[in-house]
């Protein structure tokens, strides 16, 4: 099963403020008058409601009014100029800016975010915005959409800035009924300067296929959507190095809908040992890891920590041919659904691929992986403290506790990465030995992206990271309960002399 990925950390939902009729006070450096903010007359003309109301109602697209509502791939509207009074405007941004901000990063999102949920938040300006989107905005949006939203709503500030994103999700979360953005980026923003709200198509399996619509951020604009299982949507990543996506952004709660079962997908074949040629083992891997005092001293350090990377792992002649052969390989294909992973598979793999992955495979790999971590993968192993019983390691794959592995070549480069979720290990067992062989990432640099990092399930907080370097092999053993995901592969990847490299993604199963 998917494990459910929203933006909510730090973002709780809560009860919209009573607003008194006349006039009150706001704490701040000063007391002084509450200011007050109305919604663009455009769109709150009885006519222009009607419009929007029938257009709405009826799935109808509209483009009238200023405000445009679209129904592809999923329910939007995005009303321009939403607040006519620049000066507001001006104020309104300053106060956002003097928010104190904190940098928000996992395997979602890398972005920063008010530190104060904007409730509690007394300046002027944000107050009056506030009181409009709370409550008259929310009355508009029950008129137009006919969801009846209840008093909770979440707001809270968001900057954006040079390779920040937000990846594929869907937003849902229990009561979510209406997200929105009110954008207030420079009036020079563009298109090359990255950051649009990119929407998805989903495929027969109500996941996402693909960017059908982008949406560039203006200023002054307000994007709402409804939450469904079809709003699968990112925040492409900013591409500009002196400009500031900034933007208000939240959900009106409302009524749950009836939603789908999670679709869960099949899990990698998984291929037992498979025999090869001595002499061409021996011509793939370097010598120094067939060593049996080398290969005491690396169990001895990975039995302590889980995990060791080892350089120079392949014969250097061989590993130049791999490598030639992966970047003049053009057969790829993208691997989704892009709210788990985005990188692409090789395809009709060339000769010395396919030799390297079944020296990867074999038995005597399994045999030298057992001597490097104390593993039981092999027949001729010493029993690891590991060992359970066949009923309790059973897998899926037809045998009772049988060595086996998956391997997969993939291509990494701009744009690239992998999110957590929950069905990475294989049906019953407990436990797996990652394998990453690194191939042609010369030039890499950790501001990049790109490390795969590890955690424990339900926390952000790194446990570990393993770094892409040229001809390493890291071996990395895990449970259950600890999940890995590889960073997004930000715009300065482009630097790397290739613009892209690639790794021999293996899994070990006892």
């Amino acid at each position: 099963m998917e494990r459910k990925r929203t933006v909510t950390d730090d973002v709780n939902g809560e009860t919209a403020p009573k607003v008194k009729k006349g006039k009150h006070k706001t704490k701040s450096a000063n007391t002084q008058k509450s200011l007050s903010v109305s919604l663009n007359k455009c769109y709150t003309e009885d006519e222009n409601v009607k419009n929007f109301e029938s257009s709405y109602q009826a799935g109808k697209a509209c483009d009238a009014g200023g405000l445009q509502l679209c129904h592809e791939p999923f329910t939007h509207g995005i009303l321009p100029t939403f607040i006519e009074d620049e000066e507001f405007l001006e104020s309104l941004q300053e106060e956002l800016l003097d928010l104190t901000f904190t940098e928000k990063n996992n395997d979602l999102y890398k972005f920063y975010q008010s530190r104060e949920d904007l409730k509690v938040v007394q300046t002027p300006h944000i107050s009056a915005l506030r009181d409009l989107i709370y409550v008259k905005f929310k009355e508009w949006l029950e008129t137009v959409t006919h969801i009846p939203l209840n008093n909770t709503v979440d707001m809270s500030c968001a900057k954006y800035e040079f390779t920040d994103t937000l990846l594929c999700h869907d937003d849902e979360l229990e009561g979510r009924r209406i997200a929105f953005i009110y954008y207030l980026v420079p009036p020079s923003w563009s298109d090359e300067d990255g950051g649009a709200l990119d929407l998805f198509a989903v495929n027969e399996n109500g996941q996402p296929a693909g960017v059908v619509k982008s949406v560039v951020p203006v200023r002054n604009n307000f994007l709402f959507f409804e939450v469904t299982p079809l709003s699968f949507h990112q925040v492409a990543e900013v591409l500009s190095e002196d400009k500031t996506r900034l933007s208000v952004s939240g959900w009106f709660h409302g009524p749950s809908i009836i939603r789908p079962a999670p679709f869960e997908e099949p899990h990698p074949q998984l291929v037992q040992a498979v025999s090869i040629e001595e002499d061409v083992f021996f011509d793939w891997i370097n010598p120094t890891y067939l060593d049996m005092l080398s290969q005491a001293d690396i169990r001895e350090r990975f039995e302590e920590e889980s995990q060791i990377e080892l350089q120079n792992f392949l014969q250097n002649s061989k590993y130049e041919q791999l490598k030639d052969a992966l970047q003049k390989c053009d057969s790829w294909t993208p691997k989704g659904p892009a709210n788990k992973r985005c990188y692409s598979l090789l395809d009709n793999s060339p000769e010395i691929v396919v030799e390297c992955r079944r020296v990867l495979q074999s038995d005597a790999m399994f045999l030298v992986l057992s001597n490097l971590t104390g593993l039981k993968l092999h027949d001729l192993a010493p029993e690891s403290d590991t060992d359970e019983s066949d009923e309790d390691t059973a897998g899926t794959n037809g045998t009772k506790g049988e060595p086996c592995c998956c391997t997969q070549v993939r291509r990494w480069k701009h744009g690239s990465y992998t999110l957590v979720h929950d069905n990475e290990i294989e049906g019953d067992r407990e436990f797996a030995l990652d394998v990453l062989l690194y191939i042609g990432c010369e030039g890499w640099e950790p501001d990049q992206g790109g490390i795969t990092s590890y955690i424990a399930r339900g926390e952000d907080e790194e446990l570990l990271s393993v770094s892409p370097s040229e001809n390493s092999l890291a071996l990395v053993y895990r449970g259950q309960d600890t999940l890995h995901f590889v960073k997004h592969l930000n715009v300065r990847s482009r630097k790397l002399p290739k613009r892209e490299y690639y790794d021999i993604c293996c899994t070990y199963y006892e």
